[in-house]
């Protein structure tokens, strides 16, 4: 900032150079004034000659103009010093007064502006770090519900596998005991069925050997032994 104030004076001080002074324009429109004031005296004594002879003695007027303005362009040394010392005044005012202010206010702004940077980076940095433990939640949370998943698949099947097993566990059971159980009737039966056909044949030959048989009373014995044995199995 200290550089543009000393460059904008510069400038200032260039053109107050460069520039013509109200002074020498002034200088330089008097003798043209005194000149057009005898053309147009000369001009009334001639009874207002020929207009463009009267212009014609207008011209050499303003052609003895053309001193003045180089004389309006010269250096004058006196000016040069006097905007130097107003240059020098006004960096001094500048450098005493108003720079100190405004380079504490430059100073101020840029630590502001470094300050808001600063915390607009951390505010990055955080919503960066929130961003990835999300993500990171969200990639564990699909883990775990994929994993869930697959433990309840294989809980299903090792459960239906189960209930198949034990369902043919227990049919098996069962028909080993129906099995049992035909098999104990069966030889409770046969052991019924021995033991009646044994006391009949005790009892038939007992009846036999006290009694005489005719055909007749053996046909009747043996009748009543068959129905004393069905009688016995049902």
């Amino acid at each position: 900032m200290k550089n543009v104030l000393i460059a904008l004076a510069a400038a200032i001080l260039a053109f107050s150079w460069a520039a013509p002074s109200p002074a020498l324009a002034q200088e330089a429109e008097a003798p043209s004034a005194a000149e057009h004031a005898d053309e147009h005296a000369a001009a009334g004594a001639a009874g207002h000659g020929d207009a463009h002879g009267g212009h014609g003695a207008h011209d050499p007027g303003h052609g003895n103009a053309q001193p003045g303005l180089e004389h309006m362009a010269e250096f004058r040394t006196d000016l040069a010093l006097y905007t130097f010392v107003v240059f020098l005044l006004l960096l001094a005012v500048l450098s005493a007064g108003a720079w100190p202010k405004i380079s504490k206010a430059l100073v101020e702004r840029e630590k502001r502006i470094e300050a808001d940077l600063a915390a607009a980076e951390a505010k990055h940095e955080d919503a960066k770090r929130l961003l990835a433990q999300h993500e990171a939640k969200l990639a564990g949370a699909a883990a775990e519900v994929k994993a869930i998943l697959e433990e309840a698949r294989r809980d299903a099947e090792h459960t239906g596998q189960q209930i198949v097993a034990e369902a043919r566990e227990a049919a098996q059971k069962e028909r080993e005991r129906a099995v049992r159980e035909i098999e104990f009737a069966a030889d409770h039966a046969m052991k019924n069925l021995a033991e009646t056909s044994a006391n009949l044949a005790v009892e038939l030959a007992g009846k036999v050997i006290r009694e005489s048989i005719n055909p007749a009373k053996q046909q009747e014995l043996v009748r009543t032994a068959l129905a004393r044995l069905n009688a016995s199995n049902n």
